[in-house]
């Protein structure tokens, strides 16, 4: 019996990985020039942005880091993109008892910046971010678990990339791929097999209510 329903943030909950590209580019064009998002994604994101910057640019890192804030939090404020009716169904479950946590790639800076702009910094139970040495979020979500109390076979964890689905198979959980935002790669998700893969909303509620009843 599932007990807990765990998410990812970037590209789950809100269409933030454009910010994230942007601010990015921002601060190491002068340097590097210029980059798509494919070529940012594949090269640099999986670590924290402390660790990217600390080590792709150690001589420069912490006056980056710096710049990369201040971008990441001017472009937060000036967008509202949370996936709509997502945020409603997360306090839904939190209210019939599930245990709903986040657990997320971005560093403890960026994840506050975009929890307090889209006022749920209280929706999760518990809070698990990434880490600078690489992406590990089998381990955060191992964390999360046992926070609340809750054994992997009793999770769900939801995110939009096929690295975590692959994450979560590390962790023991059921895979659900979120590919309901344009930045998904529905493909990428697929060929890794999910348990099950959901492209709006509205379909995922329903597949959870199949599970924890009414969401209303």
């Amino acid at each position: 019996m599932f007990k807990a329903v765990v998410f990812d943030f970037d590209g789950t909950i809100a269409n933030t990985l454009p910010i994230c590209f942007n601010a990015f580019r921002r601060v190491t064009e002068p340097i590097v020039g210029k980059m798509t998002d494919s070529e940012i994604r594949a090269k640099y994101f999986g670590p924290t942005e402390e660790g990217i910057f600390h080590t792709h640019f150690p001589e420069h890192a912490e006056e980056m880091l710096k710049e990369y804030y201040k971008y990441y939090e001017e472009m937060q404020k000036e967008t509202n993109n949370t996936v709509p009716g997502l945020m409603e169904l997360i306090h839904a479950l939190s209210r019939k008892g599930v245990h709903v946590a986040l657990v997320t790639a971005k560093g403890p800076v960026s994840c506050k910046i975009s929890l307090e702009h889209y006022g749920i910094v209280d929706a999760f139970e518990t809070i698990e971010v990434g880490s600078p040495k690489g992406r590990a979020k089998d381990v955060g979500i191992l964390k999360a678990l046992d926070a609340m109390g809750v054994k992997p076979d009793e999770a769900i964890y939801v995110g939009d990339s096929y690295k975590d689905v692959i994450s979560s198979r590390k962790a023991h959980v059921v895979s659900w791929g979120a590919v309901w935002l344009p930045t998904a790669e529905p493909e990428r998700v697929l060929a890794e097999k999910p348990d099950e893969i959901f492209y709006n909303v509205e379909d995922f509620k329903a597949r959870l209510e199949e599970i924890f009843g009414s969401l209303d």
